[in-house]
């Protein structure tokens, strides 16, 4: 009997996908030749994923006090570059858009992996000292269920990233922050002041801002509502209301097409979304949601220009 075999009846010998991967600096210092790998892009024609730096407050040791605006302009630049990839795919690599001054695109290289993400996750090991491997999530023993997310604790760093991009744009809004957010200073813990705080109060806009984050979405939301809480009040008793200043809850939340989130994990952010939107409504306040800090910044500006 003759049996006739092609390739094709054989499984492949290599399963891995191929990627276009850059690294992203920074240069933390104008003119300095100092370069910090903030992240690694990679891309092909199914998507594409950005590993960040996840260990920057290492740079307090370097720049103490000033870290802050080294760590805001990272954290800009990571998100704008997002945007661009899912807007542009490779081009956003290979002819960048900055809003980061000091930030480029490194060399274009290729590589092959189990994933996009595990290739960022590989070459951000080797190339930056800002980042530290994760342990995955099955070694993580049940006692440590309990402890709190430094970030969580800390508060939400939207409002800072909003304010650094406003202040970049126009140095003369930086009054209508409040006072924690010009200064840099580390956000009150949940819970622990019943005082009303506002991000920003202009002539012509009073917001505050909030995180709608997928990987903790019961724990962003409380803090949104508490967030909608002191801006009612903020409305209720402002002395200014016959100037009729717009009151405004605004959210980033993930874009609808976001190829690193679940549909299960969209559709909670929208079953979430509604139920903001419903005790925003209730309360007669205006919630509002983007994608980017860029377009919560453009906003803002938008708004108080007007």
């Amino acid at each position: 009997m003759e049996i006739n075999l092609d390739s094709s009846q054989f499984p492949a010998w290599n399963t891995k996908l191929q990627a276009t991967w850059a690294p992203i600096m920074l240069s933390p210092i104008m003119g300095g030749y100092e370069r910090l790998v903030v992240g690694v892009a990679v891309v092909n024609s199914e998507g594409f994923h950005v590993e960040p730096a996840n260990a920057v407050d290492r740079l307090h040791c370097f720049y103490g006090d000033d870290a802050f605006a080294t760590i805001s302009a990272i954290e800009i630049a990571i998100d704008h570059l997002r945007n661009e990839l899912a807007l542009r795919s490779v081009e956003a690599l290979t002819d960048p858009n900055h809003v980061i001054s000091g930030v480029h695109v490194g060399e274009l290289r290729t590589a092959e992996g189990d994933s996009l993400q595990a290739i960022g996750k590989s070459w951000m090991a080797v190339l930056s000292s800002l980042y530290q491997e994760q342990v995955e999530a099955s070694k993580i023993v049940a006692s440590n269920a309990n402890v709190a997310d430094p970030q969580e604790s800390s508060g939400d760093r939207l409002p800072f990233l909003v304010c650094d991009y406003v202040k970049a744009q126009r140095a003369g809004y930086a009054g209508f922050f409040s006072s924690d957010l010009r200064e840099g200073k580390q956000r009150r813990k949940k819970g622990s002041s019943h005082k009303v705080i506002i991000d920003f109060s202009g002539s012509k806009l009073v917001a505050n801002f909030g995180t709608l984050k997928a990987g903790a979405l019961t724990a962003s939301v409380n803090i949104v509502k508490r967030r909608l809480w002191d801006l009612k009040v903020e409305r209720d008793r402002d002395p200014n209301s016959v100037l009729d200043r717009k009151h405004e809850m605004i959210l980033q939340r993930p874009h609808a097409d976001d190829p690193q989130l679940s549909e299960k994990q969209q559709e909670n952010l929208n079953e979430a979304f509604e139920e903001l939107e419903h005790q925003a409504d209730q309360e007669e306040l205006r919630l509002r949601a983007l994608n980017t800090v860029v377009e919560i910044g453009d906003h803002v500006l938008k708004l108080e220009a007007a």
